[in-house]
């Protein structure tokens, strides 16, 4: 998840905790996985489905598209896991029902915290919600050491789109987020697509915060622990 438009290596570093459903057997303390991904790096269903981890594909703005693996599960305040995602440069992605609530080490700036004390609609479930729908939070990021800036989103169901998963056509419907940052007067949106069968997030387009990039996910392999990874 670099500037450049170099590949993305995935080090997959796991952990063997209580927390995690996922466990890794027989395979000693510690193990890591290199995945030398290319621009636009596409896996087979047979590759993804043949690892035991999580994963998605990740794109930085308009550079390549990575393939990512689960490294982490950690207990959070909400009642959902925070989902670390590594990269081979110890780039993080983290998220929480499928929303981007901290990343760490990316070479433009980082979305440093996410905080609330409502549930976020992702966890709730577009497609179980009212619309439209308002919601609130504070975020941090960096540079600058932006702090505690709110941000209001408020949520709008869109039309049933199919969406190509790695290939594979899936019904989905588009929700658009619409963020306002009201003490720097911004506004951006975000958006997600909401599989019709499951209620889970297929893709979302999501920026960190203002003048941070954009970053699209793909989900691929779901996390088995009860979280729209």
């Amino acid at each position: 998840m670099t500037k450049t438009n170099q590949a993305i290596v995935v080090t997959l570093i796991v952990l063997i905790s209580s927390g995690c459903t996922q466990r890794i057997q027989d395979l000693g303390d510690s193990l890591k996985f290199a995945y030398q991904g290319y621009p636009d790096v596409q896996k087979s269903w047979k590759e993804i489905n043949a690892l035991p981890y999580a994963s998605l594909y990740a794109q930085l703005d308009n550079g390549p598209q990575g393939f990512m693996v689960l490294a982490f599960v950690e207990p959070s305040q909400h009642p959902s896991p925070n989902l670390k995602w590594l990269s081979g440069d110890n780039e993080m992605l983290v998220t929480r029902n499928g929303r981007l609530v901290k990343t760490v080490n990316l070479t433009d700036g980082n979305l440093t915290a996410t905080r609330t004390d409502s549930p976020d609609p992702l966890s709730v479930g577009l497609n179980t919600i009212t619309m439209p729908h308002t919601w609130s939070r504070t975020i941090d990021w960096q540079p600058g050491n932006h702090s505690g800036y709110r941000a209001d989103s408020t949520f709008k169901r869109g039309k049933p789109q199919n969406v190509s998963v790695n290939g594979t056509p899936v019904v989905t419907t588009h929700y658009t987020e619409f963020v306002t940052i009201p003490a720097l007067d911004t506004q951006y949106t975000n958006d997600y697509w909401i599989a019709n069968d499951t209620g889970k997030i297929i893709k979302s387009y999501q920026h960190l915060a203002p003048g941070l990039p954009a970053v699209t996910l793909t989900h691929l392999k779901p996390y088995q622990g009860g979280e729209d990874d």
